[in-house]
């Protein structure tokens, strides 16, 4: 599949909270550090944001060039919320898209 989604955060000001929903809830093993995995590969983390109003989904899309597709979502009318930053494991800038939903546009590293 084209441009996958490749990773998800949970932000929110309940990090315990969260992880007792989604654990009891879906049966979902989530470590110390938030990270959410099925088996050894993790897919996700609960990422305490004691700033955030609300909890929130963010989810990761893989691209090829993430200053390319950047701009193709500006042009596209969507809104830049965080700029490119690098990551554990490569680079993402998150962007509105012109409905307001939220998503990160990541690239692996070089």
């Amino acid at each position: 599949m084209a441009n996958p989604f490749i990773w998800f955060d949970l932000r929110t000001p309940a990090k315990d909270a969260a992880q007792h929903f989604y654990s009891s809830l879906l049966s979902w093993q989530i470590a110390d550090d938030g990270a959410i995995a099925s088996g050894d590969e993790p897919w996700g983390v609960v990422a305490e944001d004691p700033e955030a109003s609300t909890a929130r989904w963010l989810p990761y899309i893989q691209v090829e060039d993430l200053d390319e597709a950047t701009r193709r979502a500006l042009e596209l009318g969507a809104t830049v919320v965080q700029p490119r930053s690098a990551g554990p494991a490569g680079f993402f800038t998150t962007i509105s898209d012109p409905t307001g939903a939220q998503v990160a546009l990541w690239q692996a590293p070089e």
